[in-house]
């Protein structure tokens, strides 16, 4: 552990050492950027940029090369907004300017003959479409801003409508009523393995969940905005049934260093960015041509957990010790004749170490062992943005991801080890995608991702009632070509065709057509939509292993189908709603006597033996089983502007599945609605050249509650562990879900820097709302676990 602590410390003095500008040197609060043609990269020069409601300046235009800059602004929060002859209109509702660094804003403009409408959105994106159906864009500055987000954009997500948290303690979303194993993880468009920390937290087995955990592995201080798509896919992405969380790296800033440093109860990390080289020989033919050239840039950010670097010093924080670490990198290579380079890389690892209070007398089932959860994952990457000619560019991203799970849990009674799992993935994936702009009304995108999987699983499970052991590993490849035609048909109507295909080859070799459609038209300020989509998504992992080679059906089908309405208004507001209706097919379900169990309704791959009991066979498993999801989302967006912003959110939604005789059920995320009110205010103060701003946001949550099955205490005391009845799946539904947060928080802006103080206090009312239920074979009866009581979140934050 001492070598940890040496080794955080050596990476701050380092950033420090890296970060140091000469105090001459520090500008004023500047913002710049550079604007571009959305679909082709293409500089755009004079393109007037605007500050709305504001004083402060009166706007500039872009250079020949694009770029353009706004000097000595004063700290505050602006509207931006770019116009350009023959392109649309786009106002960026939320750009913050801070004192200590500089503000850099990339504008993306899409070429539109005849202006349908101005677009109006809250933070740039890498998104096709300013802010289109089942999209959820999320910004860096709203993780800071919103209450009880830890940082997060998954947890952001969760004031969202149509996003379900399953646990207080963790990120693990349900879209749409979906399970949270058909939610996929993306970094920089291109699928990867989970990047979360401690991914069995708050599962019911306390194995790992595939797509969430505890805490993100990527840092906020190197995200730029995230998107979270809930359905009808764009035809790039594949492979998901439930969701898609698509992360990219911010570019550091490459004129000058600037060192961000923070610290509270979630961690302590320090990150630095820069230009590297910039005059060097060396470095030279790496840098852009012209006026408003590109330098290399890095960024660069390594977090340490609070209670793990307590814990390394000698606190003792009881029976359960959890601690993680994680560093993360982006360097980025502009070439004027080559295009753009970028490499970046993620790693982490982190434990859960439970040490049981009562060794020698158990009062509860946990009690009597003593647990190991180790965990690690890393993911290294290449981007290549190669423009071809003025109308086309090419898009290359390469991943090699990988993690791994261990737990164990040793019985103290006798030192036996009584559940042995291990869980070991390794991805490699590709992608390169070509975008065309046939003309100012038609464009195309076509393009292949694929990735190679090699999985293995371990269980081991023994009492002194059961002992069973299984060791499974699954190869195989998932390729998907795609083909996307977007046309503005007239000055309101635009319709974009698309086909995806899945082709797996992990257990049945399956190519599975995906076509994809969308329509937007244009009423005034509002806009209809409609999308279509057949969605496919391989098998969870652990049972792919499971059945691997057997010639079972490697993927889960979906029909998705959105209709919706979104309206614009006073530059800040947006008002949306979505009805959607999702059918899905070729569900692999276990059969039993008295019916069948669905995987629909898993979040951990212990929930199937602890359901049905070991060994599992192979040929008990079919692939008819059936689900569908419908419901209503809606949504009221105030932007932050004129000091407060607020966000209205609502989902009224049924998801139920079909068991072996045809019977409509529940799912165990059937919760029927979630309501959700964030709202905050900032004041400012200016004094003695110091700004000021004191901040306050709150979120309510009211979610209906989870379902789950009614468990049969005979069958549970007989093997040792829950065993839930079949008969009537589903059929109890949990208490509804309510929690309040509250957020305060204060920032100071001096010359050459900001800091932040802000205190989040999570479940206000200390509800300990309920999770789910479970037989205890220590007490011989059947209790109800908790989630997590008020947690106090103190946090500083440094820019420099």
């Amino acid at each position: 552990m001492k070598k940890h602590l040496l080794f955080f410390a050596f990476t701050c003095f380092a950033m420090v050492s890296l970060a140091q500008t000469p105090k001459e040197q520090v500008p004023g609060q500047t913002l710049r950027g550079k604007v571009t043609d959305a679909d082709t990269g293409e500089p755009l020069s004079g393109t007037s940029i605007s500050l709305l409601k504001s004083t402060a300046a009166s706007g500039t235009s872009s250079s020949a090369s694009g770029t353009y800059s706004i000097e000595k602004l004063p700290v505050g929060r602006y509207q931006v907004q770019a116009s350009h002859l023959g392109y649309e209109t786009v106002t960026i509702a939320e750009v913050l300017v801070e004192a200590g660094r500089e503000t850099v804003l990339n504008i993306q403009l899409r070429e539109q003959p005849n202006q349908l409408q101005e677009v109006v959105v809250k933070a740039p994106s890498n998104n096709q479409t300013a802010n289109p159906l089942n999209q959820l864009i999320s910004s860096v500055e709203e993780q800071f801003r919103f209450p009880a987000t830890n940082f997060d954009p998954a947890r952001l997500a969760m004031a969202y409508p149509g996003v379900a948290g399953n646990n207080d303690g963790t990120n693990v979303i349900s879209v749409r009523g979906n399970s949270p194993n058909a939610l996929q993880w993306r970094l920089e468009g291109v699928e990867i393995v989970n990047p979360n920390h401690t991914a069995n937290a708050g599962t019911f087995g306390d194995r790992p969940t595939g797509a969430g955990g505890g805490v993100n592995i990527l840092s906020a201080q190197l995200l730029g905005t995230s998107t979270m798509y809930t359905g009808a896919f764009p035809a790039q992405y594949g492979n998901s049934l439930g969701g898609i969380m698509d992360m990219y790296f911010r570019k550091g800033n490459d004129q000058r260093h600037e060192l961000i440093a923070q610290a509270g109860f979630i961690g302590i990390e320090a990150a630095a960015e820069g230009p590297i080289g910039v005059g060097s020989s060396i470095v030279g033919s790496w840098q852009s041509g012209g006026a408003g050239r590109q330098n290399p840039s890095f960024l660069v950010n390594y977090r340490y957990s609070f209670t793990g670097l307590l814990t390394a010093m000698g606190a003792d924080f009881g029976d359960e010790e959890t601690a993680f670490q994680d560093v993360a990198f982006h360097v980025s290579l502009p070439s004027a004749k080559s295009g753009q380079f970028s490499l970046f890389g993620v790693g982490g690892k982190s434990s859960t170490l439970y040490h049981s209070p009562n060794p020698d007398s158990a009062t509860m089932d946990k009690e009597r062992f003593n647990i190991d959860f180790q965990s690690k994952m890393g993911a290294l990457g290449m981007t290549h943005i190669l423009p071809l000619g003025k109308n086309s560019v090419l898009r290359t991203v390469a991943i090699a991801s990988a993690l791994e799970h261990d737990r164990t849990a040793d019985f103290i009674e006798t030192g036996d080890r009584w559940e042995d799992d291990s869980l070991r993935q390794q991805k490699l994936a590709f992608s390169s995608i070509f975008s065309h702009k046939i003309s100012a009304r038609h464009r195309m995108r076509v393009g292949v991702e694929a990735a190679y999987n090699d999985d293995s699983v371990y269980s081991f499970l023994k009492n002194d009632k059961v002992s069973f052991k299984d060791d499974n590993y699954a190869v195989g490849w998932v390729v998907q070509p795609f083909l996307e035609l977007h046309s503005n048909l007239g000055e309101k109507i635009e319709v974009v065709a698309g086909f995806h295909s899945s082709i797996f080859t992990t257990l049945k070799k399956e190519v599975l057509p995906e076509p994809r459609f969308s329509l937007n038209y244009a009423v005034g300020k509002g806009r209809f939509t409609l999308a279509y989509g057949l969605h496919s998504q391989s098998l969870p992992i652990q049972l792919t292993a499971f059945l691997y080679p057997m010639e079972f059906p490697s993927a889960s089908k979906a029909h998705h189908l959105t209709a919706g309405y979104q309206f614009e208004f006073a530059n800040d507001f947006m008002l949306k709603a979505e009805a959607y209706l999702q059918r899905l097919s070729k569900v692999p379900v276990y059969l039993v006597d008295g019916g069948a169990i669905s995987t629909i309704n898993l979040t951990d791959f212990s929930q199937t033996y602890l359901s049905t009991g070991w060994p599992i066979e192979q040929s008990l498993f079919r692939s008819h089983g059936v689900g569908r999801n419908y419901g209503l989302d809606i949504s009221l967006q105030k932007y932050l502007t004129e000091r407060y912003f607020l966000l209205l959110s609502g989902s009224f939604y049924h998801s139920e599945y079909s068991d072996a005789d045809g019977k409509w059920h529940s799912t165990r995320f059937d919760g029927r609605h979630t309501l959700n009110l964030t709202a905050g205010r900032e004041f400012a103060k200016q004094k003695n050249g110091k700004t000021t701003i004191n901040g306050i946001s709150g979120r309510v949550a009211w979610l209906g509650g989870f379902r789950e099955s009614q468990i049969d205490v005979v069958q549970s005391k007989a093997v040792g562990y829950t065993v839930f009845d079949q008969e009537n799946p589903f059929s109890e539904k949990l208490d509804d879900y309510f929690r309040i947060d509250l957020r305060l928080y204060k920032k100071w802006n001096k010359v050459g820097k900001n800091s932040m103080l802000s205190l989040d206090i999570q479940n206000v009312t200390s509800r300990k709302n309920a999770q789910y239920h479970y037989y205890d074979s220590v007490q011989d009866k059947v209790l109800l676990k908790k989630q997590l009581g008020l947690i106090p979140i103190l946090t500083w934050r440094g820019e420099f």
